[in-house]
């Protein structure tokens, strides 16, 4: 753990979920509102069970769409199914980030040799000084493994940032997800289409965290002995796509394991997520994903009903 406790910015509540850490009150309202919904999801969602269709043929063997407002279960193949997710764990480490500092990510992070981990990259240098804010597209655009270490490192002990993975996840209806790692590498980190959906369910909504696949491209600043601006650039091809909220890729080229979770606003307002894991390879993630969305109009009829407010516009790239 980082020799600079955090600053108590807000008045606190302790949560037995977060572990040894207190949260701050503006997270109160969005925590109640992800534990209604994952007991929608836990219990309620069984009253959607008979109205959830197979998915259009796709290459994935697990499947899991969810209506993120309203907990029904829109397709569903193989949802409970066990997989390596990978780098999708890093959904739950940006919601865990934003819990523990209720969305204040101005605190400048100076990165050590032991953040340094091999994998896919956001470029960080022993020495460096990164904003927590910019640590967060490093690993949200570019899944940097090194970035995910560095939050990690910098919210609590490493140890004691995993150990509060699964609660938290639990948390968002995610029970049969287990983390030995912020970043996805270790093959102790497993999940389901069900549960992916689940977490992104709550991730997507997120107004704290939306900002952040806004853009596919960001140009952060980064201080320390090599002083240096540069360009982040999305690996997640859907972003920028229209109405994509949000997205997240899990790979393993060595093992042919290529997962996919993607926020998508449909035409009457409603956040849906969708899940493909196991899919072929990378190219047909994608044509997965894209054969599933383009579909649920068809199938869910009332998805294709104009919003009837603004609230349901999708963000807009300000870069």
């Amino acid at each position: 753990m980082r020799d600079n406790p955090l600053p108590f910015r807000l008045a606190v509540r302790y949560d037995p979920a977060m572990t040894l850490r207190p949260r701050f009150d503006r997270a109160w309202s969005r925590s109640l509102a992800s534990l209604a919904l994952a007991a929608t999801l836990l219990i309620g969602g069984q009253a959607f069970a008979q109205a959830a269709k197979a998915p259009p043929e796709v290459t994935a063997s697990s499947v899991f769409v969810v209506n993120a407002d309203t907990g029904q279960v829109l397709y569903a193949k193989n949802p409970d199914k066990v997989f390596r997710i990978l780098s999708i764990t890093k959904l739950i480490t940006a919601y865990l980030l934003m819990q523990r500092l209720g969305g204040e990510l101005s605190d400048q992070v100076t990165i050590a040799q032991a953040d340094l981990v091999p994998g896919s990259t956001a470029g960080l240098r022993k020495g460096d000084v990164w904003s927590l804010q910019d640590l967060l597209y490093g690993m949200l655009l570019v899944s940097g493994n090194d970035a995910a270490l560095a939050i990690a490192d910098y919210t609590d002990s490493i140890k004691r940032f995993v150990q509060a993975m699964r609660p938290t996840a639990v948390a968002l209806g995610a029970k049969h997800s287990q983390f030995a790692d912020p970043y996805g590498l270790s093959p102790s980190n497993v999940s389901t289409a069900r549960d992916v959906g689940a977490i992104g369910s709550t991730v997507f909504r997120d107004e704290r965290l939306l900002p952040f696949w806004q853009c596919a491209r960001r140009t952060v600043s980064i201080g320390g002995p090599q002083a240096r601006t540069v360009a982040i650039n999305s690996t997640i091809e859907m972003l920028g796509d229209d109405n994509i909220v949000g997205a997240k890729t899990g790979s393993h080229v060595g093992r042919s394991i290529y997962h996919l979770v993607v926020g998508w606003r449909a035409p009457n307002g409603q956040t849906i997520v969708a899940a493909v894991l196991g899919a072929a390879d990378h190219p047909s993630r994608y044509n997965d994903m894209r054969a599933i969305l383009a579909a649920l109009p068809q199938d869910f009829p009332e998805l294709a009903q104009p919003a009837t407010s603004s609230t349901g516009e999708a963000r807009k790239c300000d870069q």
